[in-house]
């Protein structure tokens, strides 16, 4: 029983002396390239938001993305001196990466901690600072499968409208799979057509935002096509591309355009089709513009969605003429929506709101609309 025993013993014994270079030669060949590409950010404009995205990658991201013997190299103890002694490198894609030893309990801070404040620095710093967003969301969904929370993402949209950085957004969705932003989240999909109407408002419609939007909505209505975000060619009930306050933005920015910039003629007849999709939902829905309602707090996107269907309408048909779809229909739904945002507006005038704040923001998108 002895002599089995310690023969069991040697046996574990070569196996532990054998494993350091086992694993040296089969997982770090610096022939081996992964089909995972590590993201490798942009420098920034702010040291502190350099050192920030330097901590996360190297603490959280490379070990994400590296395999199980060799994250096990980097994390367990008896590996220390081994990677001091024999540098080791793997490839993440076409990038060599030295592997180094991190200690779990000391060199590892908050990855949620860490997140937060790369946000906060992105949208205080320059426009190239954001280039990094869709880097870090990549790195979040593909490596730690930890994707931005919910509230994450809330920050990132309110940040990046408030920065006029919609174009960045636009870019994390067309790469939905790897950055994990996608219209079918709600807010993503409310914040980015309210954001579409922002910027072409924001200009007083100049000819140069208002093309940028309308191009960017017509990259928005190709993705609602996808399922990655939505639904295919299945329509589902509260399907974006039959909302209302989403064909009311498409179909405001087409009939701006075409009103200011191509001498009021429907050239594409997109106007009327936004135009014919829009009302013939209108007639189906349960709730209409009497139901608008202001809300207590945050911004006031009932309010601004309805002034856009509004307008939309409301220019469509000085376009149109004769050809405005459901003649019947948009005659009745001009008449009330106008009615409805009217007394909202009188309401938030009575509430006299500070510059910048969200009743201020959808007293001027009433006001902005096209009225001539």
């Amino acid at each position: 029983m002895a002599s089995i025993c310690h023969r069991c013993a040697l046996r574990l014994q070569r196996a532990a002396q054998a494993e350091i270079p086992t694993l040296s030669k089969r997982t770090f060949s610096s022939t081996t390239t992964r089909q995972r590409t590590l993201p490798t950010f942009t420098e920034a404009s702010n040291p502190e938001l350099n050192n920030v995205l330097a901590t996360l990658r190297e603490k959280h991201f490379i070990p994400a993305y590296l395999r199980k013997q060799e994250r096990k190299m980097i994390f367990k103890h008896e590996f220390k001196q081994y990677l001091q002694d024999n540098p080791q490198t793997v490839y993440l894609g076409e990038e060599e990466v030295q592997l180094q030893w991190i200690d779990r309990n000391r060199d590892i801070p908050a990855r949620k901690d860490l997140v937060n404040q790369a946000l906060n620095l992105i949208a205080e710093g320059e426009s190239s600072d954001w280039q990094n967003l869709p880097k870090l969301l990549q790195a979040l969904n593909e490596g730690v499968k930890k994707p931005a929370t919910p509230e994450q993402m809330e920050k990132i949209m309110r940040k990046a409208l408030q920065n006029g950085k919609i174009g960045i957004i636009i870019q994390c969705l067309q790469q939905a799979g790897k950055t994990g932003m996608t219209l079918n989240n709600e807010h993503v999909l409310r914040s980015v057509i309210s954001g579409l109407h922002e910027l072409a408002v924001g200009s007083d419609w100049s000819e140069s935002a208002t093309g940028r939007a309308l191009r960017d909505a017509n990259v928005v209505s190709l993705l609602l096509e996808s399922e990655e975000h939505g639904t295919g060619r299945k329509l589902t009930p509260n399907d974006p591309r039959t909302r209302p306050e989403v064909l009311g933005v498409f179909l405001e920015l087409t009939a701006v355009y075409a009103y200011k910039f191509e001498e009021a003629k429907d050239t594409q007849g997109l106007v009327k089709a936004y135009a014919g999709r829009l009302l013939s939902n209108l007639k189906d829905r349960e709730s209409g513009p009497n139901d608008v309602q202001l809300l207590n707090k945050g911004k006031q996107y009932p309010m601004l969605f309805a002034t856009s269907i509004w307008h939309g309408l409301t220019l469509a048909q000085k376009i149109l003429g004769k050809e405005m779809p459901e003649q019947s229909v948009a005659i009745k739904a001009i008449q009330e929506y106008e009615s409805t945002i009217s007394r909202l507006a009188e309401q938030l005038k009575s509430q006299q709101p500070a510059e910048g704040t969200y009743a201020e923001q959808a007293l001027t998108a009433w006001e902005k609309c096209i009225r001539d």
